[in-house]
């Protein structure tokens, strides 16, 4: 995985991370690259008899234990769950949602914070 011309990841809601130590994980923390995932709502709150609902507690559970230990090893990763961030309302598919702007600005203002605007 080459890692030339990438100033960021923005990740929405993405099927998995690199495991800690893999080959990917250590060319993203060698080249420095910052990181930022963002999860919407219904991840807690799903209904238990399907199995998406499972499978994306795991997939932020794994984000969060990405970014603790990219993080711990100089990296830069934030886990931005939007809820906590006041903006609530969206689905998996958070670029399709009616506030898909506001979320946009996040992202742009995470982008800004980190020199890449």
């Amino acid at each position: 995985m080459p890692v030339k011309n990438i100033s960021a990841i923005v990740a929405i809601e993405p099927g998995g991370t690199p495991q800690p130590g893999s080959e990917q994980y250590q060319k993203l923390l060698e080249a420095g690259i910052p990181i930022t995932i963002y999860f919407g709502d219904y991840i807690d709150n799903g209904p238990e008899d399907i199995m998406s609902t499972e499978f994306w507690k795991a997939v932020r559970d794994g984000a969060v234990q990405f970014a603790e230990n990219y993080n711990a090893e100089g990296g830069d990763c934030t886990v931005v769950y939007l809820p906590d961030e006041g903006i609530t309302g969206n689905s998996h598919f958070m670029f399709q949602e009616l506030n898909n702007d506001v979320i946009a600005d996040h992202i742009a203002a995470w982008l800004e914070s980190k020199g890449l605007n």
